[in-house]
């Protein structure tokens, strides 16, 4: 958990998003401590870690976390992780938690799996480890039937995820930070 975590915050450290939530000053701890507990609450809640490791086995180079449709971690399962949450947010902590309310709000009613993050090391972005990580899990969903959600962080990321089949739903709402998009990918047929 921690290698992914690691990954992770590298991979996030640019993102507005997700640094629009945080309090100014040292994010790379803040921003692994963050990973951690949710990498953490995403296995807790019976979700999936998938990792792609390169020739430097230290730690991987993309990590994708998906949450089943019978297994989403929803508020009440964070509340013991609130300590953590507390350090990490600081006084930011309600906007992070409303900001949390709101995009679980926004997801769709019928049964989906949702890719909670894909990351990839700056320095192996490009490579297509993040498609691979993508297109892997979308493979299996697709015999499932199932449809897929996902929030791009940025808009930027929306042309990305529209080559899987994506479409967006429009901004989900937030507080003190910039908007993702939310985009759904419905069943196959």
């Amino acid at each position: 958990a921690a290698g992914a975590a690691a990954t992770l915050a590298e991979a996030f450290a640019g993102d507005a998003h997700v640094l629009g939530l945080l309090p100014r000053g040292e994010v790379t701890g803040s921003l692994t401590r963050l990973w951690r507990r949710i990498v953490h609450e995403t296995f807790e809640a019976g979700g999936h870690v998938y990792l792609a490791v390169g020739e430097d086995r230290s730690r991987p180079e993309g990590v994708a976390l998906w949450e089943a449709p019978e297994s989403k971690v929803h508020l009440s399962q964070m509340l013991p992780g609130l300590l953590s949450y507390a350090r990490v947010f600081r006084g930011r902590i309600a906007d992070a938690f409303i900001t949390e309310f709101l995009t679980q709000r926004a997801h769709p009613r019928a049964p989906h799996w949702y890719l909670k993050a894909l990351g990839t090391l700056p320095r192996a972005q490009g490579t297509g480890i993040g498609t691979r990580l993508l297109e892997d899990r979308l493979v299996a969903i697709d015999r499932e039937h199932a449809g897929t959600y996902l929030e791009a962080s940025t808009e930027r990321l929306v042309p990305y995820y529209e080559r899987f089949g994506f479409a967006s739903r429009g901004p989900v709402p937030c507080r003190g930070t910039v908007p993702a998009v939310g985009m759904w990918r419905p069943p196959a047929v």
